[in-house]
């Protein structure tokens, strides 16, 4: 049984509207175990140490959920795989609890933090991802909401019990052999965001706008998408987003002022990813450190547009001190 979304590879537009279903498939293993080894991942068995009548409800709630298909919103948060596991069993277990060990369960991660541990090797993921996520990802989660992954589902499940007894028989049958996870190589966000921001204070010096322009495009692009995220689309964990001050699309509507506008809204974003620096060195990361190098890209263009007024405050102090 594989419980996983509508394939996204041609529908991203689908995705962000929140239009893909998610459910329960009833796959041969020999198939299962090909495909994933076609893809380099690896495939480890791990035998559930139930009793017969809970194993025999168990094989019940599974055809169940198959029958009923693609019906369920695509809800990475709510319904992984890990935690739909979780809910499955319980479902067998009915009264029956699992019982875990308190140690794993005492610290309480958010979704942001554990997306962060398992991405080290995919940076470009968690930048697209801690885009588009909202501040329902930094909340902390509590007891078995906390099993987003398949390794933190193994690891818990590994020191449980149910009735005194191991939840896991066994140690675990390795089916298929994963290659070593590939890491992004050296362009990674940070690099390419550290190009656009060298290429933006390259920008103050040179006279033609196209390099504004190029800025404003981007900013506006990206804001447009999280604003329609925030209030139009049905995807899960869009909530409240810190990126919608430096990017939102109020800039390139009310460009034709900027010159009374643009200083003030520079100084607001460097707060801003002072912020944002002060905040993930306390320990709670709220957006990736590529997305404040990009900020403050975007500060360039804006003192870039300031320069009238920079002379005029300058000339005032200069004035002053005479």
């Amino acid at each position: 049984f594989s419980y996983e979304s509508e394939d996204m590879t041609n529908r991203v537009l689908d995705f962000l509207m929140g239009k893909l279903r998610m459910g329960l498939f009833a796959i041969p293993t020999a198939a299962y175990c090909a495909y994933d080894e076609e893809e380099g991942r690896g495939v480890r068995e791990y035998k559930l140490n139930l009793p017969p009548h809970v194993e025999q409800e168990l094989w019940r709630v599974l055809d169940e959920h198959v029958a009923e298909g693609t019906r369920l919103e695509f809800d990475y948060y709510k319904r992984g795989c890990a935690i739909s596991c979780v809910k499955f069993l319980k479902e067998a277990l009915g009264a029956t609890k699992i019982q875990y060990n308190p140690s794993l369960m005492e610290y309480a991660p958010t979704a942001r933090e554990l997306g962060k541990k398992y991405t080290e090797n995919a940076r470009w993921t968690l930048f697209y991802w801690g885009f588009i996520a909202g501040e329902d990802v930094s909340e902390p989660l509590h007891g078995d909401r906390q099993l987003l992954m398949p390794e933190d589902l193994v690891q818990a499940w590994q020191k449980a019990t149910i009735n005194g007894e191991p939840l896991l028989a066994q140690e675990p049958n390795v089916l298929v052999v994963g290659e070593p996870q590939r890491a992004d190589g050296w362009f990674t966000p940070i690099i390419a965001t550290l190009l656009i921001l060298c290429l933006s204070i390259a920008n103050l010096f040179w006279k033609k706008p196209y390099g504004d322009w190029l800025m404003l495009a981007m900013q506006t692009t990206l804001g447009a998408i999280l604003v329609y995220l925030m209030y139009f689309s049905n995807l899960c964990c869009t909530s409240w987003n810190w990126l919608l001050i430096p990017f939102n699309p109020l800039p390139a509507i009310f460009w034709y002022w900027r010159k009374w506008w643009s200083l003030a809204y520079a100084c607001v974003l460097l707060i801003w990813c002072i912020a944002m620096t002060a905040v993930a060195f306390w320990g709670h990361v709220l957006v990736d450190w590529a997305h404040i190098v990009l900020v403050l890209a975007w500060v360039m263009v804006l003192v870039k547009q300031s320069t009238s007024q920079l002379r005029t405050i300058h000339a005032l102090f200069t004035h002053n001190r005479r």
